[in-house]
């Protein structure tokens, strides 16, 4: 194990966070408030929409976002095959069907060649993610879903003020939805956002989000209580404030790594389309296995004994995951149950087979100072001669 140690993320707070959660901590008044409020009003105009609701996290963002959208039990949502689990298990839980299409080969985002293939009398949404910070391709999306008939339903969580053909991501689809886990962009601790131009739909999200109360004595629909506490406002109010400086510097350390470690056979750098601002949530990087002798799983292994730590998730295509192998409820008829004919769908996508468990993200996060740049970047060199 290496003496040094570079962190693929970690939170960075300030003397505004402490102060705002002192704050919060003096008045007694933890449950949702006025630093949510401002946290809320604060993120609408960084994006660009008319509401902005927070909520406990970014996949109850999901959920209330299906649910206000008027997701029935068994309708359709299609989404992308290599993202994080809720992206899909939040469509389950809101008793709607994922149904997995391909990614694009070079932008890991959701293909927008193959939705048509999952398209049937029950779709009733598609469900972009901009993986790592880079924008999925919503032109196309968008007008694939406006001449179906469609949803569009952003998942942002991991593109906190990326933007697409000059506009911020969250703001394009019928809704967005953004997550602010501790090692995002930004962090309120735990949280999410939902964000729109519909007024009623915001309005039916701020209901479903607090027990389905239009007052304090009255439950008018079936709600959950997926609230922010003022605790995490506190934190995410003066994050925001911070997220211009925070991407350009994850900017700065993903172009130098992209740059400085282009000339490497075994490792390429993820393409980046000129018509975006990637958010760099990760500084994505392609292996090729066959190069370097080794799998995915190995390099990010052998790395961290380095003193690297890089980022190795979605290792399997979503419709292997065992959630979904081993129950029926994509491309079946609902309800969800166990299935004992595992992969009996006969699903195989070939570019997600192509990319998954080949990519890892190299540290990027802003609180590293160019030494560590120059240490990861050495490290990285160094490890590809030793192991060929």
């Amino acid at each position: 194990m290496s003496d040094r140690y570079v962190s693929v993320a970690e939170p960075i707070l300030g003397p505004e966070e402490h102060e705002n959660v002192e704050a919060v901590l003096e008045s007694g008044r933890f449950l949702q408030g006025p630093y949510v409020e401002e946290f809320e009003q604060k993120w609408a105009d960084l994006v660009g929409v008319d509401h902005a609701i927070a909520v406990s996290n970014g996949t109850t963002a999901i959920q209330l976002s299906l649910k206000a959208l008027g997701l029935r039990p068994g309708d359709e949502v299609v989404v992308p095959s290599l993202t994080f689990g809720s992206t899909a298990t939040a469509i389950v839980h809101q008793a709607g069907v994922p149904v997995f299409a391909d990614i694009d080969r070079e932008l890991y985002t959701l293909d927008h060649t193959d939705v048509e293939r999952c398209l049937s009398d029950r779709t009733a949404a598609v469900m972009p993610v901009h993986l790592y910070g880079h924008p999925a391709e919503m032109d196309e999306i968008c007008a694939f879903a406006d001449e179906h008939d469609l949803a569009v339903i952003e998942d942002a969580a991991q593109a906190h003020g990326a933007r697409y053909r000059g506009d911020v991501v969250g703001s394009i689809g019928d809704v967005g939805c953004f997550s602010f886990y501790a090692t995002k962009n930004i962090t309120t601790g735990e949280g999410g956002v939902v964000t729109t131009d519909d007024d009623d739909l915001a309005a039916e999200i701020r209901l479903l989000r607090s027990h389905g109360m239009a007052n304090r004595d009255e439950h008018v629909t079936l709600g959950y209580n997926y609230r922010m506490s003022d605790l995490n406002g506190a934190i995410g109010s003066a994050q925001v404030d911070r997220l211009a400086g925070f991407n350009q510097r994850r900017r700065e350390i993903s172009e130098r790594l992209f740059e400085e470690l282009s000339d490497l056979d075994w490792l390429r750098p993820a393409v980046v389309r000129d018509y975006v601002d990637h958010a760099y949530f990760w500084a994505p990087f392609e292996i090729d296995t066959d190069a370097i002798g080794m799998s995915g799983k190995e390099v990010w292994r052998e790395l961290k004994e380095r003193g690297v730590e890089t980022r190795h998730r979605y290792v399997d295509p979503l419709y292997d995951q065992p959630v979904f192998a081993e129950h029926r409820g994509f491309n079946s008829d609902f309800p969800w149950s166990a299935n004992e004919h595992a992969h009996d769908y006969d699903l195989s996508l070939p570019n997600v087979e192509a990319v998954a468990g080949n990519t890892i993200g190299l540290p990027n996060h802003p609180g590293l100072d160019d030494e560590d740049v120059d240490y990861v970047v050495e490290t990285v060199q160094a490890f590809g001669d030793e192991v060929r």
